[in-house]
């Protein structure tokens, strides 16, 4: 799987990851981080996902990232962000409007190191194939300071019951990759509601929803 699986989804409307709505795990868990004003939480893999919004309304600054460039343009535009101030550098186009910025780009390339006081990842690491994963894990820690704080959530599920993604994730793999650098806390899991046909179909589902903390 390279980029331009996502690119192709994305123009051929296979978008049913992308939520309509607030994602319930996060309004019910990133508030207990009690986040200040100003402080900066990172979405990788963010598509047009109005949790950006949601984000944003508690004086955060959002740095989304997203490979493709029409989910970006969607995002303003249907939420009635119009002319997001847009320049460019050797690896991402910045697409900012007030304290929200969507960097158009490869977030493998992201370069940014203990800049984040947060991370909210609700679809990206479960949209990636293994092999790709310990990758993603790095940009994940060296952009998160420390003490900071990183709310995700995986789907952990039979994976011969359906081709991914999103991909089963499970416990021992999250710690594999992060139990270096982060305490896990396991907050629940359980079978998710309205997560659309091919994964409402699997008996085995789970969504499980994990709060990490940086120790190092």
């Amino acid at each position: 799987m390279d980029s331009q699986f996502w690119i192709t989804a994305w123009n051929e409307g296979r978008t049913a990851f992308h939520g309509e709505h607030y994602h319930e795990k996060l309004t019910e868990y990133f508030p207990q981080f009690n986040p200040g004003k100003g402080q900066r939480v990172l979405v990788p893999l963010c598509g047009k996902s109005k949790d950006l919004l949601w984000l944003h309304g508690l004086n955060l600054h959002v740095h989304g990232v997203e490979l493709h460039a029409q989910a970006v343009k969607d995002f303003f535009s249907e939420n009635g962000l119009s002319s997001p101030h847009i320049d460019q550098d050797q690896d991402f186009t910045h697409f900012t409007h007030g304290n929200i910025i969507i960097s158009c780009g490869d977030f493998f390339k992201l370069n940014e190191h203990h800049s984040y006081d947060y991370i909210y990842d609700r679809a990206a690491l479960v949209a990636l194939p293994a092999p790709m994963r310990k990758g993603y894990a790095q940009v994940i820690k060296q952009s998160l300071k420390h003490g900071g704080k990183y709310l995700l959530i995986v789907y952990d599920y039979d994976q011969s019951k359906m081709e991914g993604p999103p991909f089963h994730v499970g416990g021992k793999e999250i710690h594999d990759l992060y139990e270096d650098q982060f305490t896990i806390t396991l907050k629940e899991s359980q079978k998710p509601k309205n997560e659309g046909t091919r994964l409402s179909a699997i008996d085995s589902l789970h969504q499980t929803v994990y709060v990490l903390e940086k120790i190092l």
